[in-house]
């Protein structure tokens, strides 16, 4: 896990909440039956969740800026992506954590950005990076909708979307 590609991941997320008029919290989402709001609370929420696994400390509140910040000291901890932490699914590598917030901060940066309508710019080494373990990752069986073929010569953010059933 490459700890520089997570603030570029976050600062591209964090521009498109910045982007998101408040009218648009109410639009629906790609995420099946979220709106846009709602994914903006969930990827807050999961956010303090990894740098509560990390830190030890417990899930605070705060906006998505202060749950980037606390994930980057977390992650950056001298032998925190090597040791195990407590996490929903058993105890886990840090390393293993920081994939999954670099992974939940691009996507749902751009359903977040697709549903409110506003620009969204992924790092290209961001999205190559989470489309490299994307085909590696468990199904995620009930995360995300069933792989939807991508066209001919996509982009490999539309490539990586289409494994995770989302029209791009």
């Amino acid at each position: 896990m490459d700890l520089e590609l997570l603030p570029k991941a976050y600062e591209a997320t964090a521009a498109v909440l910045v982007a998101v008029p408040e009218s648009a919290l109410a639009l629906a989402s790609p995420c099946e039956s979220w709106t846009v709001g709602e994914v903006v609370d969930h990827l807050t929420d999961v956010m303090h969740v990894f740098a509560a696994a990390i830190d030890g400390g417990p899930p605070t509140g705060g906006g998505f800026a202060a749950a980037a910040d606390r994930c980057l000291a977390a992650f950056r901890r001298p032998g925190a992506l090597v040791a195990e932490h407590p996490f929903p699914f058993g105890p886990t590598p840090g390393a293993v954590i920081a994939s999954i917030s670099l992974s939940e901060t691009l996507v749902h940066g751009w359903d977040i950005a697709r549903g409110a309508g506003v620009a969204y710019a992924p790092a290209p080494e961001v999205v190559a990076a989470v489309l490299a373990v994307s085909g590696k990752a468990p199904s995620g069986e009930g995360m995300f909708a069933p792989p939807v073929p991508a066209p001919a010569g996509a982009s490999p953010l539309t490539v990586l979307l289409a494994r995770l059933g989302r029209i791009a």
